[in-house]
């Protein structure tokens, strides 16, 4: 009873919330790496997650959302060796709204500020000897 008593007390002093976000989808391109002059990093990327349905006449409709992803400091240099274009991955972060002033006028941009990623599938990759091959314009 004593203990019911106190956790009740705290709960008029703590509002529960939650921000989570976890993703799984396409990246759109190669991350952006931006060093700052204290030496963290900042790593950026598009990422699409897509979705199916059928719409009102039956028709299979594919939508695909694009997400701008952040890392920060050591995940960013993880972000930076591992994660390239094409890749399929996860990411757990949270969402941010963010806002800046450029030319007089407040531009509100938002972001997911990831926190751990999982790569669950590479890019593939075309060997150059290949892609050389093909370019040729050669019959082989």
């Amino acid at each position: 009873l004593v203990a019911n008593q106190a956790i009740k007390s705290q709960a008029r002093y703590f509002s529960p919330s939650l921000n989570k976000v976890i993703l799984m989808g396409n990246v759109g391109q190669d991350p952006k790496i931006i060093q700052f002059e204290n030496g963290k990093k900042l790593a950026t990327f598009s990422l699409a997650t897509s979705r199916r349905y059928k719409d009102g006449e039956g028709n299979l409709v594919e939508q695909t959302e694009w997400h701008k992803v952040r890392f920060n400091n050591e995940k960013a240099e993880l972000v930076e060796r591992l994660i390239k274009k094409g890749a399929l991955v996860t990411i757990d972060g949270s969402i941010r709204y963010d806002s800046f002033n450029k030319d007089g006028v407040e531009i509100h941009t938002t972001n997911i500020l990831a926190t751990s990623f999982e790569i669950k599938a590479f890019p593939k990759r075309v060997n150059p000897e290949e892609q050389a091959e093909g370019q040729s314009g050669e019959d082989a």
